[in-house]
């Protein structure tokens, strides 16, 4: 589906068959397609694909090196699905290889649409012409293959761009999510530090109100003595001017 052949990872039982067929002078044929939804690294020891989703019998091909050869089945059903993951299906049902990726999606297999898969097979690490291509004869037209290979790189392409948006989308939320928990958090220190400051006014409030008070209060009891003093200075005086009396 690419301009680029597709490299699977060959499996331990896939190499097995092949050097078993080598040893019998015979190919090996590939028969069909099997796609799933998972996406992640292969492994030589797996069997079978992750999530198998749905299979395709292989329509044409041909042999476009001593180790590729050139594919197509057409997927004509109901599911929908996006494509993360293809297994290359011996004759018998074993897979030979797979092909899958973390992050890399192929094409979105859309229901009631005919979806055209086209690979480019590379087979490396194993013997020239071991695996061969066994086609139902539906009679698509691989002269159609490069203008084929283009559209399905558009839609792969176009996918692409929305698995991007998407992530782009979600990474935006993530951060969107972040600012508004530090604005939260902000906005808890503001309430705490007014909070805060409205307590040391409070206090400082009470704190010159009792200052003001003392202050009366001392400017009363002076107010007071000064009143004592003058009415012992006019008693003093009375009993003088008395005791002038009786001595004169």
């Amino acid at each position: 589906m690419s301009s680029n052949p597709l490299v699977p990872l060959i499996l331990d039982g896939g190499l097995a068959a092949i050097q078993l067929a080598s040893r019998d002078g015979v190919q090996l044929r590939i028969t069909h397609v099997a796609l799933g939804d998972a996406g992640y690294t292969p492994d030589v020891g797996q069997t079978a694909l992750k999530h198998e989703i749905a299979r395709y019998p292989i329509a044409d091909g041909q042999s476009v090196g001593p180790r590729q050869q050139h594919l197509t089945a057409l997927a004509d059903d109901d599911k929908e699905f996006w494509i993360r993951e293809v297994a290359f299906i011996l004759e018998g049902g074993q897979p030979l290889a797979i092909w899958s990726d973390p992050q890399q999606v192929l094409a979105y297999k859309q229901a009631g649409m005919q979806l055209l898969l086209a690979y480019d097979l590379a087979l490396s690490g194993v013997p020239a012409d071991c695996v061969t291509v066994q086609s139902t004869g539906a009679g698509l037209n691989l002269a159609l293959a490069g203008e084929l290979a283009a559209l399905a790189t558009a839609q792969i392409d176009e996918a692409g761009r929305g698995v991007a948006r998407d992530d782009q989308l979600q990474a935006q939320d993530r951060q969107q999510q972040v600012f508004n928990r530090q604005l939260d958090l902000l906005q808890q220190q503001l309430s705490r530090m007014e909070a805060q400051q409205q307590a040391a006014r409070l206090e400082w409030q009470e704190w010159m109100a009792a200052v003001a008070a003392a202050q009366i209060d001392e400017s009363w009891r002076g107010v007071a003595r000064d009143d004592w003093l003058r009415s012992q200075e006019q008693t003093q005086a009375i009993l003088q001017r008395k005791l002038a009396l009786l001595a004169g």
